[in-house]
């Protein structure tokens, strides 16, 4: 019984939107809300081809080496650019028009001896798989 008591005390610490005492806090702010910018329009690319590849993968045993075989939506003024594919791992770059110069890279699985992709402009490499990573878009 005590253990119990542990357990829902820690639930209700844990909880944002409690108070000490146990109940609501009221909201003291509005959420941001989201924009639609060029970085934003490259991330949600670059996560559709995380997917896409992951299911192709499944299908065929290999990563597509070029996006036009994921079936993608065409995202106007968007290039996609798969920059390395095999069966273990793949790497991928994403431009926008209204950014020239400015890129978001990502990549998956195994690379072997290649390292992950970096950006264009601030040449950051991506640190973590299937998390895409983007140049500062002013």
């Amino acid at each position: 019984m005590q253990a119990r008591w542990v357990v829902t005390a820690l639930v209700l610490l844990a909880d944002p939107l409690r108070g000490a005492a146990g109940g609501l806090i009221a909201q003291t702010t509005a959420p941001a809300a989201w924009q639609v910018t060029p970085a934003s329009v490259l991330k949600s690319t670059l996560r559709a081809a995380v997917a896409a590849q992951a299911h192709y993968r499944v299908v065929t045993g290999s990563y597509a080496d070029a996006a036009d075989r994921l079936a993608l939506p065409p995202t106007p003024g968007v290039r996609i650019e798969i920059l390395y594919a095999d069966a273990a791992g793949w790497l991928a770059r994403a431009t926008h028009q209204a950014r020239p110069g400015r890129s978001c890279v990502v990549f998956a699985g195994s690379l072997g001896d290649r390292e992950p992709p970096r950006t264009d402009h601030d040449r950051e490499m991506a640190g973590e798989a299937g998390i895409p990573l983007c140049d500062w878009m002013p």
